[in-house]
């Protein structure tokens, strides 16, 4: 039991995919939860309940599971809660990769997607099973609406000038997807579509081709409508330093609100010059 199981980051595709869009999600080890023996955990043993259910046992090893959680099986790590960065899918992963069946073992991505998201019903009710997908294969994915797409490779170099700022904040994700639905699929639809949901698309396709000037110059469109369209997504305290012109560029992480926000340097020295601690290099 000695793997990590590693944090995810959306790059793009927050809220957009929710209507349609694609997204590119990546696993990020910097964060990560690894097993460990202590006092058993309350929390890991409610979800040890919850998975002893007859549709779970030809997948999981639940007695098994049961025995060693209650002799101080646990969990721990550094992956934030309330940050969007898939702490509860970092758990199912650990709980999947080490209580497997050989039933489980051979399950192709669709239905290991399908499980893992019922897994990861314990904690938020429904789950389209990315997040946690994302912390078991290790790998980065293209995302559509429901769910995972498949798996992407994408250039060595691809985080070369993406970082991450702490915005101090956690954040409840359901009031700002629900005021992205409303302004959606009100008079803000075409809006959106031109400014943020295509965008995003070629966003995604340029960091896929490693095109970094298209890639650069999308980011900075999706900063610049985030910033004049939802700026109560984003921490008061951000708005001066949203722009930052040809140095930086800043985003959305998720659903906003607080937790992290994405950037895009072109000078990394200006960059870390304006945001110093608070930033991350992926």
């Amino acid at each position: 039991m000695n793997r990590s199981y590693p944090a995810k980051i959306l790059l793009f595709g927050e809220h957009t995919l929710l209507r349609g869009g694609r997204g590119l999600a990546v696993p990020y080890p910097r964060f990560a939860l690894r097993w460990t023996v202590g006092v058993p955990d309350e929390r890991l043993l409610k979800f040890v309940d919850y998975l002893d259910q007859p549709d779970f046992h030809p997948l999981l090893d639940t007695v098994r599971l049961y025995d060693e959680t209650n002799k101080g099986a646990r969990l721990a790590g550094d992956i934030p809660t309330g940050y969007g960065l898939g702490s509860s899918g970092a758990v199912c992963a650990a709980v999947l990769e080490n209580y497997a069946t050989p039933s489980a073992q051979q399950l192709n991505f669709n239905y290991l997607r399908t499980l893992l998201a019922r897994m990861e019903g314990h904690f938020h009710g429904q789950s389209s099973g990315t997040d946690p997908l994302i912390s078991y294969l290790r790998q980065p994915l293209l995302l559509s609406q429901g769910g995972a797409a498949g798996a992407v490779n994408l250039p060595e170099s691809w985080p070369t000038g993406f970082f991450l700022l702490d915005t101090g904040h956690t954040r409840r994700a359901s009031r700002l997807i629900e005021q992205f639905l409303n302004a959606h699929d009100g008079e803000m639809a075409n809006l959106i579509e031109q400014g943020w949901s295509k965008p995003v698309e070629r966003a995604i396709t340029a960091l896929i081709a490693d095109d970094r000037n298209l890639l650069y110059d999308t980011f900075a469109q999706i900063s610049a409508f985030q910033i004049a369209r939802f700026p109560h997504f984003i921490p008061e305290e951000f708005h001066a330093q949203w722009n930052g012109g040809g140095a930086y560029r800043l985003k959305l992480c998720g659903a906003g609100g607080g937790g992290m926000l994405l950037g895009l340097a072109n000078d990394c020295a200006v960059a870390e010059r304006v945001f110093g601690s608070q930033l991350s290099w992926l």
